[in-house]
């Protein structure tokens, strides 16, 4: 007020030499002065109350406080934080219109390419970073962190101040000049009510709120606010533990060429954790590069090594590794297991009698090996040659292996569980289903994968794997929904995605697989694992291998939980595309890919 005093002052000195002197329409501008200033003070008010919410409302995107409740009032919401701050905010109806005259500082926040806020700062349509007297950036929150408040000085122009209203500085515009905050008493004085004038005017009456929208939805707890464009949400209640995605960062970039492996393609579907409604995970299978087994580092970490985009939006993630989940399930700690299906397809024809009971059994010793740790089970497809002749769908350990053990040779393949000791409650519905796939042209390993995938109830957020024995080419008889070409990403005939699996081929023969190049008729069977990232496995008609040489024997017992904070954006029942980026901090190991169409399943 020390502007107002001034005038007074001066008026008082002016009265004193002349008596006469008709001051009336001095003091009508000494009375419009004193409104606009008394207008600039109470938004004044309102201006650093907006700009302390900003702090705090990022503080808690980024983790380090929460929302505890959110109360709505007249004209906003009053937001109460776990650390006991409390954020007064305008529920942004004035929005488009609320910046104080033209000229006015308008101060918010945006995001750098370092994936961190900074404060900003608006005049006159312009947006500038807020810089310290060295011209670095003011960071929003952090251990160099600054609130920004402002004040009008006594000479009428916007001051800020970087140490909480000890000193001030003058709001410089981009051309380096002062702004002006209050008009002089001049003839264009009297536009300057609504502030639309901005240099002759006082600041703007509809500066209540710079949050183009604020809304609050109390069935969900999410607080949607809207800022200088950008929309942020915050969602009430103790924090999940994962990340926001305000910390996940800016990814590194990996250019075409300069991958040094190939990203697995085993992704489960999206899901909601079991133990959180409010965590979103995946699974991924293990990675296996340069002959490790590679352990994963998700958001914050000094050792990040994997950054991960749903939908074109970085989420904060937290990974749990293989070994974690598997020391934790040894000693009975509370953790989610990460998942996986397996699910074998055997060709049971006369040429496989040689090796089929080895199979059968060495299927059995395998799979009693992977439940030891993990959250695994199994289900298993048998074909002759052109139709499914046997099946059972998925199960645990000890029901796989009664059904394996029923007959002998390939026989133990050839059924549907109806002569086990506790038969399996569907096996008249699995065996009416396998009458329909009976087109193949011969031992036909498409069918049973397809045969499976269309009917077998796979578990919600499990891994896929598929482990294919046979001896004789793919033989679909010209069928292209039973071919390699049905998992080829870029033909006509795809009908697969990463969630569904990845095919591993036991190859018992001593001819070479690529030899067989009739597509439709005669294809190579471990093009099935070469165009959904399994691998293969070749032996002769002795079957002397263990199937713990298998790569999927790491990819699941190494397989990684992937944790995400469940936002707005992301819908249960939706489809999504999932990148998935590794890079290791001495850039020798880097790998990106996305995983299209993957479903987010409740």
């Amino acid at each position: 007020m020390k502007l107002k005093f001034s005038f007074l002052w001066l008026l008082m000195i002016i009265s004193a030499v002349s008596c006469k002197y008709d001051d009336s329409e001095l003091w009508d501008r000494v009375n419009d002065l004193d409104d606009r200033l008394t207008s600039i003070e109470s938004q004044l008010t309102k201006m650093n109350s907006n700009i302390n919410s900003i702090s705090l409302i990022v503080n808690a995107l980024e983790g380090n406080v929460y929302v505890t409740k959110v109360t709505e009032t007249a004209d906003g919401y009053i937001i109460e934080f776990s650390d006991g701050t409390t954020a007064t905010i305008a529920d942004g109806e004035d929005g488009e219109d609320g910046n104080a005259g033209k000229d006015a500082p308008v101060i918010g926040i945006d995001k750098d390419t370092d994936g961190n806020y900074y404060w900003t700062q608006t005049i006159d349509g312009q947006q500038t970073w807020l810089t310290d007297e060295y011209g670095n950036k003011i960071p929003v929150t952090g251990e160099d962190a600054v609130t920004p408040r402002l004040k009008v000085s006594a000479t009428g122009y916007w001051m800020i101040s970087y140490d909480n209203g000890l000193t001030y500085t003058e709001v410089l515009d981009e051309n380096g000049n002062p702004v002006k905050a209050v008009g002089e008493d001049g003839e264009d004085g009297e536009d300057g009510e609504d502030g639309e004038d901005g240099n002759d005017g006082a600041a703007g009456s509809n500066g209540d709120s710079w949050f183009d929208d604020v809304r609050y939805d109390p069935n969900t707890g999410i607080l949607t606010l809207v800022i200088n464009g950008e929309t942020i949400q915050l969602t009430t209640g103790e924090p999940t533990g994962i990340p926001s995605d305000a910390q996940a960062g800016v990814p590194p970039t990996i250019n075409a060429g300069d991958e040094t492996f190939i990203m697995p393609t085993s992704i489960s579907a999206l899901s909601v954790d079991p133990e959180n409604s409010r965590i979103g995970r995946f699974n991924l299978a293990g990675i296996q590069t340069n002959g490790k087994w590679l352990e994963l580092y998700g958001t914050g970490a000094t050792n990040q090594n994997v950054w991960v985009e749903i939908n074109g939006i970085q989420k904060g993630i937290k990974v749990i590794n293989g070994n974690e989940v598997a020391s934790r399930s040894r000693s009975n700690s509370p953790v989610s297991k990460a998942k996986a299906d397996v699910i074998f397809l055997v060709d049971n024809s006369g040429s496989m009698s040689q090796e089929a009971n080895k199979v059968a059994d060495e299927i059995i010793r395998w799979s009693n090996e992977l439940s030891q740790t993990m959250d695994v089970k199994f289900g298993c497809v048998g074909i002759d040659h052109w139709n499914i002749n046997g099946a059972i769908n998925i199960t645990d350990v000890t029901t796989l292996s009664d059904y394996l053990n029923q007959g002998y040779g390939t026989s133990r393949t050839q059924h549907f569980g109806k002569n086990m000791t506790t038969p399996p409650a569907d096996w008249q519905q699995l065996e009416a289903k396998a009458a329909a796939y009976n087109n193949a042209g011969g031992e036909c390993g498409g069918i049973m994968l397809h045969f499976a995938d269309e009917n077998f109830a796979f578990r919600d957020g499990a891994n896929r794997f598929y482990v294919y024995f046979t001896d004789e080419p793919n033989q679909p008889g010209g069928k292209a929904p039973w071919s390699v070409l049905s998992v080829k990403e870029d033909s006509e005939h795809y009908n697969w995605d990463a969630s569904r699996g990845v095919i591993y081929t036991v190859y018992s023969s001593y001819d070479d697989p690529h030899k067989y190049q009739s597509w439709l008729y005669d294809e190579d069977p471990t093009l099935f694992s070469t165009y959904t990232g399994g691998q293969i496995l070749k032996t002769t008609g002795d079957f002397n291998i263990s199937l713990s040489e298998l790569p999927v024997t790491g990819a699941i017992t190494q397989s990684f939980i992937i944790q995400f904070n469940i936002t707005p954006d992301l819908t249960v029942g939706g489809t999504y595309d999932v990148t998935i980026i590794i890079y290791s901090p001495d850039g020798t190991i880097k790998s990106q890919y996305t995983y299209k169409g993957i479903k987010f399943i409740a």
